[in-house]
């Protein structure tokens, strides 16, 4: 049984049958981006799906609005209550037979779907196929860059990247990054992993891919698939004093090892070094934002880890003196 969430009308969503695939976005507060968005999916060459925006508490706008659009949107109204919930809602609500993930600022490249449902269909050992992205950055005035003149169709590509294709445990622990609005999977595979962690703040996408890894294969098609929207605010800016990975990393170390479904294994050295490499980028980072007490600690690390022992070590020097500045903010 899904979770008795209503629709803004308060009317049940029904889950028994339906389209092959479900489309999840979630939103909050993001009124000058989502219908761009939307557009990009009901614009597809594959034209059977939903399409289910998740509404997490906004109020800047009406997001009911958009199922005026077509009506395979349906607007499921939650009350702030973060995007990991928001995304299973989506999923738990899905009819379709594969899910597809989409947030509320970015855009999907023309024939996305249909390039991936192909791929799907024709490789029933695969769980989930993802695909590269484009960073979409604003131009010299501040205004994003027209989408148009960044996308280009994909409907064509039916190879897979080898390198990025297969058993992906190994290769997700030592830093490979699947794109959340580039991914389709199975709804097989979320009904036997679940769903987001709702307690984690940052790296909750990599977990969920991280859990995929051990019970299907994830492949991925040789180009990009979608616009990678690049705010101030995006989660590749997003900076905690928590070294979130680095906690990621260990958990997943202590449940599932370093040996992958299909047998390969990680060398122990080589997990030593990519949690060290964690350590030493989450230290580098807090000491130009100067934060020297946590990137003290994260230096600290690689140095007992052995590792960039001349560069840990200027730097754990450096946490323990307050940084200089200039007029201009620069160090001296």
């Amino acid at each position: 049984m899904i979770d008795s969430h209503q629709d803004c009308h308060g009317i049940s969503i029904p889950t028994e049958y339906g389209p092959r695939v479900s489309v999840v976005i979630p939103v909050r507060d993001c009124k000058n981006f989502i219908q761009e968005a939307v557009r990009s999916v009901i614009s597809q060459s594959f034209q059977d799906f939903e399409v289910l925006i998740i509404d997490d508490g906004s109020i800047d706008w009406n997001y009911k609005l958009l199922e005026e659009l077509d009506a395979r949107i349906q607007v499921i109204c939650l009350t702030g209550t973060g995007v990991s919930h928001a995304r299973n809602v989506g999923m738990q609500h899905a009819k379709g037979e594969f899910i597809a993930f989409l947030d509320a600022d970015d855009v999907w490249f023309p024939g996305k779907l249909r390039a991936q449902i192909r791929y799907l269909d024709a490789h029933e050992e695969v769980g989930v196929v993802f695909g590269g992205f484009s960073r979409w950055i604003t131009d010299e005035s501040g205004v994003f860059i027209p989408a148009h003149r960044l996308m280009k169709s994909c409907e064509e590509l039916v190879d897979n990247e080898v390198a990025r294709s297969g058993w992906l445990y190994i290769r997700l622990l030592s830093g490979l990054l699947v794109g959340m609005n580039t991914a389709v999977i199975r709804k097989s595979v979320y009904s036997t992993i679940g769903g987001f962690n709702e307690g984690m703040r940052l790296g909750e996408d990599y977990d969920f891919w991280l859990k995929a890894s051990r019970v299907a294969e994830m492949h991925s098609l040789d180009g990009a698939v979608a616009l990678y929207r690049i705010h101030t605010t995006s989660a590749m800016h997003r900076i905690s004093d928590e070294n979130h990975l680095a906690i990621l990393l260990k958990a997943a170390y202590m449940r599932w090892g370093i040996l992958s479904p299909d047998g390969s294994k990680m060398a122990e050295a080589a997990f030593k070094a990519r949690m060290n490499s964690v350590y030493f980028d989450h230290g580098y980072t807090h000491y130009w934002r100067g934060k020297l007490p946590i990137a003290r600690k994260s230096f600290w690390a690689t140095l007992r880890g052995g590792y960039r022992p001349l560069r840990s070590l200027v730097y754990f020097t450096l946490c323990l003196f307050p940084r200089i500045r200039g007029a201009k903010g620069e160090v001296s």
